[in-house]
C-alpha cells in the first residue's frame, strides 16, 4: 500500500449531509486490506478524493506522482490495474495505460455515487404509498452545475419550474455543509413525491438518485453527454427508474403520467432485488468479483 502520509489524509468534507461513516473510496480500500482477495488485476490503493480536494494538492502533485510511479514500478501487473474514484474529474495523477478506472462521476466503468451511513437515516424513515404522495414530481437542491454544457440543471428548471405538477425548491447554491432545515425539507418533499428529479451536477453521477430510492421515491436521472448509470450489465434501468437525456425534457410529464400505480410498485419490487448493488458492500463485492 502507499503508506506516504500525503496519500492517507482524512477527507474533511461533511457532504452529503446524511453520510455517517466512510466514503466509497475509503470503504473499498478498507475492504481490500481486510480481505486481501486474490485479484487478477492489481488494485491501485489510492483514496483520490481525500487529497484532491485539498488546497495543498497542486503544490504536492509532482511529488505524489513520483511516489505513485515508484509504487507501480515495484508492483508490476501483467493483467493491468484498476482503481476506484469518487472525485468528479477522476484521478488527477497519471496512471499506467492498462488501468481501468471505476468512477462515480467519470472514468471507464460507472459505479454508484454512494456513501456509508451507519445509522441508515434515510432507509429507516417510514415510506409513503403511491396514493399518499401529494406531489407529482419534485426537486430540492442546487440549480447550478458549474460550467457543464449543456447545463442540465438550468435547462431542467427552465423547462419545468412553471409547471404546477413540478415542485422546485432552490437551495441557493452548493455548499459542503447543508443545514438541518434544508435536510428536513429535502426528506419531507421527496417522501411526499411520486417522482423526484435527480440531475447530474458537475460530475455525471448523482447522490440524489440513490437517496430518492432509499426514501421510496422513483428518481429521474437527467444527463447530457454520457448516461452514467452503474452495472448496466446487471440492472435493467427501464424497470427501475426514468433516465432521460436533457434534450428530451419536454417529454417528461407525458412519460411519468403513463406510469400506473401497479407499474410504480413493480419498480420498487425490482429495486429490492438489486439494491445490494447500490450499497457499499454489494458494490465492493461486485467489483472484486469482476477482477478475480
Amino acid at each position: 500500500m502507499l503508506k506516504n502520509e500525503l496519500f492517507n489524509c482524512l477527507n474533511k468534507d461533511t457532504y452529503p449531509p446524511f453520510k455517517n461513516g466512510l466514503y466509497l473510496e475509503e470503504y473499498f480500500y478498507k475492504k481490500i486490506i481486510e480481505t486481501n482477495p486474490n485479484l487478477s488485476k492489481k488494485y491501485i490503493p489510492v483514496k483520490w478524493t481525500n487529497f484532491q480536494i485539498e488546497g495543498w494538492f497542486p503544490s504536492k502533485k509532482e511529488e505524489m506522482q513520483a511516489l505513485l510511479d515508484n509504487w507501480v514500478r515495484d508492483n508490476p501487473s501483467n493483467n493491468g490495474y484498476f482503481t476506484l474514484v469518487q472525485y468528479d474529474d477522476g484521478p488527477l495523477l497519471r496512471l499506467p495505460e492498462n488501468t481501468i478506472v471505476y468512477g462515480a462521476c467519470s472514468g471507464d466503468i460507472p459505479i454508484p455515487l454512494i456513501y456509508q451511513d451507519i445509522n441508515n437515516t434515510l432507509i429507516n424513515i417510514p415510506k409513503r404509498q403511491f396514493k399518499e404522495k401529494q406531489i407529482f414530481c419534485s426537486f430540492v437542491g442546487n440549480i447550478t452545475s458549474n460550467h457543464v454544457q449543456p447545463n442540465v440543471r438550468l435547462e431542467m428548471k427552465n423547462s419545468l419550474s412553471n409547471n404546477p405538477k413540478f415542485v422546485f425548491y432552490d437551495s441557493g447554491g452548493w455548499t459542503p455543509s447543508v443545514n438541518v432545515d434544508l435536510q428536513k425539507k429535502f426528506v419531507n418533499i421527496t417522501l411526499n413525491s411520486k417522482f423526484a428529479l435527480a440531475p447530474r451536477g458537475y460530475g455525471r453521477g448523482s447522490f440524489r438518485f440513490f437517496e430518492c430510492l432509499q426514501l421510496g421515491t422513483i428518481p429521474i436521472y437527467l444527463w447530457n453527454d454520457n448516461e452514467w448509470l452503474p452495472f448496466k450489465n446487471l440492472i435493467d434501468y427501464k424497470r427501475l427508474c426514468i433516465s432521460l437525456h436533457i434534450s428530451q425534457i419536454n417529454s417528461l410529464q407525458s412519460i411519468l403520467e403513463e406510469i400506473t400505480e401497479d407499474d410504480y410498485n413493480k419498480m420498487f419490487e425490482y429495486y429490492n432485488e438489486i439494491k445490494h448493488l447500490f450499497e457499499l458492500e454489494g458494490m465492493s463485492n461486485q467489483i472484486i468479483q469482476e477482477n478475480l
